[in-house]
């Protein structure tokens, strides 16, 4: 008779150890990424790669880990825990040489698509444990107020100890350093892991293969499109154009599939509940404010000349917040207050941390000015996440439920942030023309201002032993990157002055949309208790008008 056993370990294990080891298990596969953002400079140096290529490598991740979310519980349903766990970590071990090693950018592109299918398998074994540790009763809005913070402060963390290694080392040791780790989770596995089944073994068949490829196929095009179309100069580049066509025919093509086929690989009945298709627009609105990451970062380094292990410092900051932001919905959520109030209080934080920063824009800022506000962005994505991942699983089955969150990954973690990632870059680049045309139409030599400016630097040139032509040259080319400078801080000052302004609209659109549905019993019983008062009233008046 087959026997099923539910969990990881032997029985032999004792139950501290076994928590213990899911945490061990967990944190590496949740900090595991094929592109640390954090290292992008060093491997742009290194590998002769654009900085387009890594972030299409990046966005290629969550675009696998995405689409295998459908797959997931079937995968669960059909293999033991103990071989699922086995296969991840020796292809994420594997992915995570390929990642050190090549330098060719559509490998990299490759295996990060692939380690995001396969890092979702391995999340998949540890979360559900991890879920009912937590809550045993199945309360989500309890257990995505532990998980959402956890993966925010370990994917910064993360982040810190990659650019330290970089910074130490090299760019490759993160790497190798996480194959070291990954290495000992194998074997943690190999010792301690059970062989029986969680639950019956369930075929796997009638997997609508075609579906997967056409909708990993256009969202791939659209990645292309929205990480190269800056430098190809956007619907000026034949490939621009037919790369977006493509994604957009092929993504009409699978939505057909899934309307006429028996078993979709996607079902699409859960997107008609208004409570799953508003969690995506409130997601691809915050990607509006999760987006101007690349800003700060450029602001930090091109105008403040802060390092990259000087960033990453800083924003552990972000890590505080979403430790914040955790205790912070599970106060709400105990007290049972609305579910509106906790996204208002996510999007105000997103706002203030842009508007403080609007302030801030200067050179001569400290580093530990930028601190608060960037808890603040913490709190605000942490609260974001649990309160939208909250609402969107509202009453879902476990399979509309990997659906939904399917497609909610999909939109926090690749179309939000890379839309609006490619509207701020285009922006910040026009701006700069713009501020630099303006600051220098009026330099001349008879600019009395310029000439000022210029003087001192060419006799400091000259008294150091240059030529006069070569301390000229030296002089502008020190002004001209004052200019710069400047133009970097206005461009970016202005678009979070527009950021600020949206969030506002974003704000006005929450508080103006109705997150419970209309308790209409309730209604009626206010109106009759209301009638009921204004009969009373009207028989009193009666009474006292006939009374002697």
């Amino acid at each position: 008779m087959q026997t099923y056993k539910l969990g990881l370990f032997h029985d032999w294990v004792p139950k501290p150890l076994q928590l213990l080891l899911i945490i061990l298990l967990t944190i590496p596969i949740l900090g595991i990424s094929g592109v640390y953002s954090t290292n992008i400079g060093d491997m742009l140096a290194s590998q002769g790669m654009l900085t387009e290529d890594l972030m299409m490598a990046s966005y290629a991740s969550a675009i696998g880990m995405a689409l295998v979310f459908p797959l997931a519980l079937r995968t669960k349903q059909f293999f033991r825990s103990r071989h699922i766990l086995i296969v991840s970590l020796s292809s994420l071990i594997l992915l995570s040489y390929i990642c050190a090693t090549t330098d060719h950018a559509w490998v990299l592109i490759g295996a990060n698509t692939v380690m995001g299918m396969i890092k979702a398998f391995a999340m998949m074994e540890v979360i559900l444990p991890i879920m009912f540790i937590i809550s045993p009763t199945g309360d989500r809005p309890k257990f995505y107020s532990v998980f959402y913070p956890l993966s925010i402060a370990l994917a910064q963390v993360a982040s810190y100890y990659a650019t330290k290694l970089s910074f130490e080392y090299s760019w490759h040791a993160v790497y190798y350093y996480t194959i070291a780790i990954l290495l000992f989770c194998l074997l943690l596995v190999l010792i301690f892991g059970h062989h029986y089944r969680g639950s019956k073994k369930v075929p796997f068949y009638q997997v609508d293969w075609l579906s997967f490829v056409l909708i990993l196929s256009a969202m791939m095009m659209l990645n292309y499109v929205l990480s190269y179309g800056r430098i190809l100069d956007w619907w000026n580049n034949q490939s621009i154009k037919f790369t977006l066509f493509g994604s957009l025919l092929l993504t009409i093509w699978f939505i057909q599939r899934q309307m006429i086929l028996k078993r979709p690989f996607l079902s699409l009945e859960v997107f008609k509940r208004k409570s799953v298709w508003m969690s995506l627009v409130f997601i691809f609105l915050m990607g509006i404010f999760l987006a101007s990451t690349g800003i700060q970062s450029t602001f930090t380094t091109g105008v403040l000349k802060y390092s990259a292990l000087s960033n990453a410092e800083i924003n552990l900051m972000m890590a505080l917040g979403a430790v914040a932001g955790g205790f912070f919905c599970f106060a709400w959520f105990k007290i049972k207050w609305s579910l509106k109030g906790l996204v208002i209080c996510g999007f105000t934080a997103f706002i203030l941390y842009h508007l403080i920063l609007f302030f801030l824009f200067s050179p001569v800022i400290e580093i530990h000015d930028l601190a608060f506000p960037l808890f603040l962005k913490g709190l605000g994505l942490t609260i974001i996440y649990i309160s939208i991942g909250v609402y969107c699983a509202d009453k879902l089955s476990l399979t509309a439920l990997l659906a939904a969150v399917s497609v909610l990954i999909l939109f926090r973690s690749f179309i939000g942030p890379a839309f609006w990632s490619s509207v701020y870059s285009y922006e910040l680049y026009a701006g700069q023309l713009k501020h630099t045309a303006f600051l220098v139409q009026h330099m001349d030599a008879n600019d009395p201002l310029l000439t000022g400016r210029l003087s001192p630097l060419v006799q400091g040139a000259m008294s150091q032993g240059k030529s006069s032509e070569l301390a000229q040259s030296l002089a502008v080319s020190s002004v001209w990157g004052t200019v710069q400078l400047q133009a970097t801080m206005a461009a970016a000052k202005e678009i979070f002055g527009w950021i600020v302004i949206a969030g506002g609209f974003v704000l006005l659109l929450v508080i103006s949309y109705r997150f419970e549905p209309v308790n209409f019993r309730k209604l009626v019983n206010i109106r009759r208790r209301f009638r009921g008062q204004e009969i009373l009233k009207r028989e009193e008046e009666m009474l006292t008008a006939i009374a002697p």
